[in-house]
């Protein structure tokens, strides 16, 4: 069953080395500021990319609302096996030393168009010389009705090339799981994040409720004082008469807490404070070696560089994993721990 290309979105995105389910949960992320609807209506799928570099992925994009409605228009009238967007059906062209590459279906009224970044779009006859002109004027093959006048195209209708078994065997329904996986995280990634700032203000809290204390341990020394000058006039309260005043005046207690919360909090600080411009995109916690790990973005490497100085010169001990660039800005792996003391 196919889906109209109209309704598939196609991007080429660099993400951090990881692996495929890694890479899968990434992907709305890296995604959601391309597109005009909310992610968590949208299936986000990894799509085949031969000769993709180191991190580079072909993601798709569809609303649940297109694929349910695709499905109940399939002839058939029973769920498919699999939902293929149109462009997939285009063998991807070859681009040049210099440029870009398409090649182009007409049917009707319709253009089908499979670029050579691996992408693909579909959009109206009367459109595709607006859009190849935008694009660069890319280098076109045309592989089925004539395009319009004054488009200089390779006519390949009579033999067009087969489809790629690989983009073939890309489903929408099969990555479906997948993506609602990804979408449920970002709301308890947000629930997590509330629950660790919650914890911190608790802290703060009790740090403030021992001051309090430490005051109210104060007053009760001078009521002490004043009681034993009522019983023994003149006698100082003295070191050796401690075991007394534990039990005339309150104890104050210290709250326990282990490494996680004041080591976030410190980092939390030392952003706040003194940090670039990052996003957090992914906090973990590996309590066997109480390192604190983060993936964060910024603009540029520059940035994550100057997160890493920033982190360093304040005590933490840092370590990045690769850096990678893109579009949406730069990412890294951050893993940070307490230096020994």
């Amino acid at each position: 069953m196919l889906i109209p290309a109209e309704q598939v979105g196609a991007f080429v995105v660099a993400l951090p080395k990881g692996s495929r389910s890694q890479h899968t949960r990434l992907l709305p992320c890296a995604v959601e500021d391309r597109i005009g609807q909310p992610i968590e209506t949208m299936i986000v799928a990894p799509a085949p990319l031969a000769g993709a570099g180191p991190g580079q992925i072909l993601a798709c994009v569809v609303s649940f609302g297109a694929l349910a409605t695709a499905i109940e228009a399939s002839r058939t009238g029973a769920a498919p096996a699999g939902a293929l967007p149109e462009f997939l059906l285009i063998r991807r062209p070859v681009a040049p030393a210099q440029g870009m590459a398409w090649a182009v279906w007409r049917d009707g009224l319709r253009a089908i168009v499979r670029v050579s970044d691996g992408t693909g779009f579909g959009a109206g006859i009367d459109m595709l010389p607006l859009l190849w002109r935008r694009a660069g004027c890319p280098v076109l093959t045309s592989l089925g009705a004539a395009l319009p006048s004054g488009l200089p195209a390779t006519d390949l209708s009579m033999a067009p090339p087969d489809p790629d078994p690989a983009d073939l065997a890309f489903r929408f329904v099969q990555a479906r799981t997948a993506a609602q996986t990804a979408g449920l995280q970002r709301p308890l990634l947000a629930a997590a994040m509330m629950v660790v700032f919650g914890l911190a203000a608790h802290l703060a809290l009790a740090a403030v409720d021992a001051m309090a204390l430490g005051r109210i341990v104060a007053t009760a020394q001078d009521n002490a004082q004043a009681a034993l000058d009522r019983v023994m006039p003149g006698v100082q309260l003295t070191p050796d008469i401690a075991p007394i005043l534990a039990r005339l005046a309150p104890v104050p207690t210290q709250p326990r807490q282990g490494t996680f919360l004041p080591l976030i909090a410190e980092v939390s600080d030392t952003l706040a404070a003194q940090g670039p411009d990052v996003t957090l995109q992914r906090l973990g916690w590996r309590a066997e070696h109480g390192a604190l790990r983060l993936v964060v973005v910024a603009a540029g490497l520059a940035d994550l560089q100057a997160l890493e100085q920033v982190l360093q010169s304040r005590g933490f001990l840092v370590q990045s994993g690769a850096a990678t660039a893109g579009d949406g800005g730069a990412t890294v792996d951050l893993t940070i721990t307490r230096a020994t003391r």
